[in-house]
């Protein structure tokens, strides 16, 4: 009986390949027969000059201006990188470009960088502090003490089934475990090296640590990242891994491109963004190298057809999820690539050869797979042809950035409203089963601010795939919104689609953390899950940034109440891995000065900060010489962003600002890095320290 259910799904397997033979025969038929009809163009007959006119240095018809970044020191060294003006970073340069501005005190936008384990280490497996130079990377195995014995080994990976598994869907579960199996040769001793193991057990360390209270956490040590941090759990197995991997370079497989992906995910948990992107792209040759960007051979099982796909997509949702995230150039191009999205049939999931059921509506554990990789697809073609259009804008006027020009940044604002509908018929188009329900009339994948429904008996894996899914999407929605939280000072009424884009920006924002809160304080499905912890620090940024752009708008108090909550959850990572605790005392800071500004804005205050009319903010200069590209005194002539206060304060309310007799310049033109010069000094202690009454 048994070997005729399997003859069963072997010849369903056939017909299935068939069918889809098929469809692609008929494609390329009638795409046949379209071009025999219409030769394209571009094989018309011309004459042989205009073919030894072609340029192969110029790809495009003309010269895009993009719209320029920020290069800022975010790691050890001083060394700068750049992030592009979709990236966290670039938005903190504006945040203290305007705090300055705004306080007319010097604010280094490194004091909103975090105290990560990459601004403590060179690399997660090198822990002598200090500079580059002094920081070797050790190439001994690991201790005594870091070796894991079988029984901790084997809790490890009971956590990865049940958490990363469900998520990435990159790894055959019977395969992997058989692979496991083998490593152990002779009973008492250990097992041999595997660097899919290590890099599995690395994860599952990273994430399972981070459950467990840190030990001596004091208020006046909170913020130190040492060797016993959570995010760099398991970094001797990551290295091992690694080692392992440097044999397979010439000669890669699926399993060494599994390892790679794995990889990244641990490296971003970890907080070396940069060594992540690096990673990303050694994964995408890879993948390229074994063809997986292309339809599976014929002449696999379906089952190992649906690997290779989920394995290619998984790949491009984290690609395109992380260069939006830095803002930089995309690598793996949609148009080289054939691979089919991935299926998620019930049928599909019983040869998985993982156990988790279905959910109703033919939902399974590879929906979320699906979902996953269609959001970011949408997100990824809004993003691109939204900069595409802000280069196009930027091309007359030869500007490096949209804020130097209230006409174009609306225009962009209006191009981006439009966009926005690929992202809409997502949500729409989500299986009721991978939603998470609220309470009331609320409606999920909404900014309605409506509780969760948690269902009580619903697995935990299925639990936190929709959790994950709504708060990907949010986190996507909100980064594309970001760019219209404007400081400038023009009014709001020629603005409508720029205010509207920072209303939902902050409502996306607030929908994040109200999700986080809750989930934090009712369960333990996103306790130790570091990204989880990423998307709220990005929206807490996204909530201070519009509170000080906006301090009088409708949506600041229910920003302003989300700030307050966010502390709460940082408190709570914070208790299991430092960089939680660094982004509660950071967020208690700029919380501090963004009180002060809003009661000065009301009227309330002693003061009223002096802003410098609205303007084009350059950031692409970065100044290691401590007295600025100007000299040490004199300040820069290019103005920053401010915000709006002729509607809100008239000029006869106007005080003069205390400050300004002081004798203070700073680099405006560099706001990536304010390089503050009182009275010749460069000593970063002299800033503001507001009470946090």
């Amino acid at each position: 009986m048994p070997a005729a259910i399997r003859e069963i799904q072997r010849l369903r397997s056939r017909v299935y390949d068939l069918e889809q033979q098929l469809q692609r025969h008929d494609l390329l038929a009638n795409d046949t027969a379209t071009s025999l009809i219409t030769p394209p163009t571009s094989f018309a007959a011309s004459p042989a000059s205009n073919i030894a006119k072609l340029d192969p240095l110029k790809e495009l018809p003309s010269p895009k201006k993009f719209w320029e970044g920020i290069y800022t020191s975010t790691a050890l060294s001083y060394e700068t990188q750049y992030y592009g003006p979709a990236s966290s970073f670039y938005f903190i340069g504006r945040m203290s470009s305007y705090l300055a501005s705004a306080l007319q005190q010097p604010h280094s936008d490194h004091h909103l960088q975090l105290n990560s384990a990459s601004r403590s280490f060179a690399t997660p497996t090198t822990l002598k502090r200090g500079s580059l130079d002094d920081a070797g990377v050790s190439t001994d195995g690991p201790t005594t003490a870091d070796t894991l014995s079988g029984m901790q080994e084997d809790y490890f990976l009971g956590l990865f089934w049940q958490s990363y598994h469900c998520i990435l869907q990159i790894i055959d579960e019977v395969e992997f475990k058989e692979h496991y199996k083998s490593l152990w040769v002779a009973p008492g001793k250990s097992r041999k090296p595997s660097a899919l193991v290590d890099i599995v057990l690395a994860l599952c360390m990273q994430y399972g640590v981070a459950f467990v209270p840190r030990s001596g956490a004091t208020q006046q040590t909170e913020g130190d990242v040492d060797g016993n941090d959570a995010t760099i759990a398991g970094r001797w197995l990551y290295r091992r891994s690694q080692s392992l991997l440097s044999a397979e370079l010439e000669s890669p497989t699926i399993v060494t491109l599994q390892c790679h992906i794995l990889a990244v995910c641990y490296l971003c948990n970890a907080s070396f963004q940069n060594m992540a992107h690096s990673t990303l792209a050694i994964a995408v040759r890879t993948a390229q190298i074994l063809g997986l960007h292309l339809e599976p051979p014929i002449n696999l099982t379906r089952k190992a057809k649906e690997l290779r796909r989920r394995i290619w997509w998984t790949l491009f949702a984290v690609e395109s999820k992380t260069c939006m995230k830095l803002g930089r150039p995309l690598s793996a191009q949609i148009s080289e690539v054939s691979c089919s999205l991935p299926a998620d049939d019930p049928e599909l999931a019983l040869l998985s050869g993982s156990s988790f059921a279905s959910f109703g509506d033919n939902v399974t554990w590879h929906s979320y797979n699906l979902q996953n990789t269609k959001v970011i697809l949408a997100a990824r073609a809004i993003y691109v042809s939204f900069h595409d259009k802000c280069a196009e804008v930027l091309a007359p006027s030869e500007g490096t950035t949209l804020y130097s020009d209230a006409h174009s940044l609306e225009a962009c604002a209006q191009f981006l409203s439009a966009s926005m509908e690929c992202l809409q018929t997502w949500r729409l188009e989500v299986p009721d089963g991978l939603r998470t329900k609220r309470k009331g009339s609320g409606e999920s994948l909404s900014t309605d601010r409506s509780p969760l429904d948690l269902e009580l008996y619903a697995p935990v894996w299925l639990q936190r795939q929709r959790l994950l899914l709504e708060l990907l999407y949010h986190n996507l929605a909100m980064n594309l919104h970001r760019p219209f939280i404007s400081f400038s000072n023009v009014s709001s009424s020629s603005l409508q689609h720029t205010r509207g884009h920072a209303s939902a920006c902050v409502d996306h924002a607030i929908a994040i953390t109200d999700i986080m809160y809750q989930m934090l304080t009712e369960t333990d499905t996103l306790r130790g899950w570091h990204e989880a912890f990423q998307w709220q620090w990005n929206a807490t940024l996204s909530l201070i940034g519009y509170v000080l752009a906006y301090p009088l708008s409708p949506s600041t108090l229910s920003a302003r109440q989300a700030i307050d909550s966010a502390i709460d959850v940082f408190e709570t990572f914070g208790r299991n891995f430092v960089i939680a605790a660094s982004a509660a005392n950071v967020t208690r800071d700029l919380t501090a000065k963004a009180d002060f500004l809003i009661r000065c804005f009301s009227g309330n205050g002693l003061m009223t900060p002096t802003i410098p009319s609205s303007g084009d903010i350059r950031p692409l200069r970065n100044y290691n010489d401590s007295n600025g590209p100007n000299g040490p005194t004199g300040p820069n002539d290019d103005s920053v962003e401010a915000n709006d206060f002729q509607s809100v304060i008239e000029p006869s309310a106007m005080f003069q600002n205390p400050l300004a007799g002081m004798d203070l310049a700073f680099t405006v033109d560099s706001f990536n890095s304010f390089e503050p010069m009182l009275a010749g000094s460069t000593n970063m202690s002299n800033m503001w320290n507001f009470s946090q009454e």
